[in-house]
């Protein structure tokens, strides 16, 4: 039995004539006979009583008329949701603070103004949240400090900032043209709080580990413009990315790392097997146009 006959069944049973009928469904007369003749042998029962003046329905067929409306509705209502799944379609991002600092604002801008039939859901997360969301897909995208280690995920760098040393104007330190990581083990320092930016925190601290010590923090402060006052009183030092001293204006002083420079890298992963229609859109349309051209791991 297929739909196309309940829909000529439908349209026999409200005509009661299979000229008519033939005439609106925009088919031959025959050929409808004929479906109509199939769908009776199928059933096993005449849905129609016929003769040469009127055709009218049968116990059975009004029987089957109400069933049959009722199927033709379930399946145009599976048409409209997938077509309204299709217009209204929904993507789910997660992110940390560093990225909606810096790139997050912008990209999402971009695919609004090409996709505002789509709805974007954003919720901060740490990066290690965000894995586990990508994985069992609870969001659909993610924005945090790379790397990410999972071979499950497909991920794109956005930004790469070189960590720098940031120190208060009057600093023995300040002097110096560049800064070995490893001569700030005896030195006070400010951080921004683990639970606030824990993919930074933890970066730093496993650089500074690398280096040979552990930073001796005093004063954890958030946001930016508060640790950098607090440097620039003399409180500590902190370490930050570079780009910092463009964004707040703290009378402080930032001095680069000798080689190798430490480098925080900002990232947008995603399942490699989540295969949306919105995710391909803002990958495609949105990240690869605001990186110009790029490499996807």
């Amino acid at each position: 039995m297929e739909l196309r006959q309940l829909k000529y069944f439908v349209t026999v049973a409200e005509e009661l004539n299979f000229r008519r009928a033939a005439e609106k469904l925009y088919i031959q007369q025959p050929p409808l006979s004929r479906q109509i003749r199939q769908l009776e042998t199928e059933l096993g029962v005449e849905l129609f009583n016929r003769s040469k003046r009127s055709v009218s329905l049968t116990e059975a067929g009004k029987a089957f008329l109400a069933e049959a409306k009722l199927t033709l509705a379930q399946a145009q209502r599976a048409v409209d949701a997938a077509r309204q799944a299709q217009t209204t379609s929904k993507l789910t991002i997660g992110f940390s603070i560093c990225a909606f600092d810096r790139v997050l604002p912008e990209i999402i801008k971009m695919f609004r103004q090409q996709y505002p039939e789509t709805l974007v859901n954003l919720t901060e997360m740490s990066k290690e949240m965000q894995i586990k969301a990508l994985l069992t897909e609870r969001i659909d995208l993610g924005f945090c400090y790379a790397p990410i280690a999972r071979s499950e995920l497909a991920s794109l760098t956005l930004t790469s900032e070189p960590l720098v040393v940031v120190l208060p104007p009057d600093h023995s330190l300040a002097q110096q043209e560049q800064i070995e990581l490893r001569s700030l083990h005896a030195e006070s320092f400010v951080m921004c709080p683990k639970h606030i930016k824990p993919d930074a925190h933890e970066q730093i601290m496993q650089l500074c580990v690398r280096a040979g010590f552990q930073p001796k923090i005093i004063q954890e402060a958030s946001p930016p413009e508060v640790l950098l006052r607090l440097v620039e009183s003399g409180m500590g030092i902190s370490l930050m990315a570079a780009n910092s001293e463009m964004r707040h204006n703290a009378k402080v002083v930032y001095r680069p790392l000798v080689d190798p420079v430490p480098v925080l890298k900002i990232a947008t992963v995603w399942h490699k097997k989540q295969q949306s229609l919105a995710l391909s859109h803002f990958i495609e349309d949105c990240l690869l146009k605001y990186m110009g051209e790029t490499a996807i791991t």
